[in-house]
């Protein structure tokens, strides 16, 4: 039997049918890069919990340095720290009077750690400044910068101090591209400010808080072997982990949260059990801290991931979500 050559003229055949093919109807053909959807947009965020210990800002920074650096090396660009995280949250005169500047040598670390760990770290810190002090937080930039927001809404016991509100206007500041903002504690309850942070394009809210209650939530291991005491540990637990209102305000808003609450016993009065998450724009939970009252079960914990961010808008969710 003889094989025949085809030639080109079998090649052009060939390639006809193919055509043919494609083009008959219902046919399936790989879309065009114009008839795909771009891909989200995405930034890698992160929060850092730790155990904090009021006056030991050695120690803190250690902790907020260590967490930086696995936060980092996970590939985040951005990692946040707790309302009062570099002193404690107490309001003591004696905190206050040892607490950095925006200037001095504390604030100075914090840029070069975030310079030679190339991420932004946004840190809770009393700042004391002539005459009183601030509840303020730090804002380390790769590039050198120091940024710092400091908390509008005071309470009796913060005034008592010394300490003097700061502005109800946020500073919005970009981490490759993506408008960020922070919101420390009770700042995030001023009327409209979510709505004004989207007017001004920001994309992700930074939200650091020092919530928490009295010394006698202090739990030990052995307390849960109580029935009673579990019971009401378990009505905590259930407590600090709610996010009843956290996804609707992103979902509402198109704008990522990361939220990050202290942890650790002050010594004087309050009991911080962290709680930690961070939610994208769509309303997806990409990462979960709970809360812990456990004291001996606390340590310093970092969680990450991506968020999808989109560009924000006021609010669309009815009032009583809000």
């Amino acid at each position: 039997m003889r094989v025949r050559d085809c030639g080109r003229r079998g090649w052009a055949f060939a390639m006809l049918g193919l055509w043919a093919l494609a083009v008959q109807p219902g046919a399936t053909r790989a879309p065009a890069a114009e008839d795909r959807p771009a891909a989200p947009k995405t930034i890698h965020v992160a929060a850092g919990q730790i155990v904090c210990r009021p006056g030991d800002m050695e120690g803190n920074l250690r902790q907020i340095e260590q967490l930086s650096q696995r936060a980092a090396a996970a590939g985040a660009r951005v990692c946040a720290f707790a309302e009062g995280a570099i002193t404690g949250y107490v309001a003591s005169p004696a905190i206050l009077a040892t607490a950095p500047t925006h200037d001095g040598p504390i604030a100075a670390r914090l840029k070069k750690t975030a310079m030679r760990l190339n991420i932004t770290i946004v840190a809770g810190t009393l700042e004391r400044v002539p005459g009183g002090g601030h509840i303020s937080c730090f804002i380390a930039t790769p590039d050198g910068r120091l940024i710092v927001q400091r908390k509008a809404v005071l309470n009796e016991a913060e005034k008592k101090i010394g300490m003097t509100a700061g502005p109800t206007e946020r500073t919005i500041f970009e981490v490759d591209g993506v408008k960020m903002g922070v919101c420390i504690c009770a700042d995030v309850g001023l009327p409209g400010i979510r709505d004004a942070m989207a007017e001004q394009g920001c994309e992700v809210l930074l939200l650091i808080t020092a919530g928490g209650g009295g010394r006698e939530h202090i739990y030990r291991p052995a307390d849960l072997e109580d029935p009673q005491r579990l019971a009401d540990y378990v009505k905590l637990m259930d407590a600090v982990c709610s996010m009843n209102s956290a996804l609707p305000d992103c979902v509402g808003r198109r704008m990522a949260q990361v939220a990050v609450n202290l942890a650790g016993d002050d010594g004087v009065a309050h009991y911080h059990p962290g709680h930690s998450g961070i939610i994208d724009s769509r309303g997806r939970v990409v990462a979960l801290l709970p809360g812990e009252y456990v004291a001996e079960y606390l340590e310093p914990r970092m969680i990450h991931g991506t968020v999808v961010v989109q560009p924000p808008r006021k609010s669309t969710m009815p009032l009583a979500s809000r």
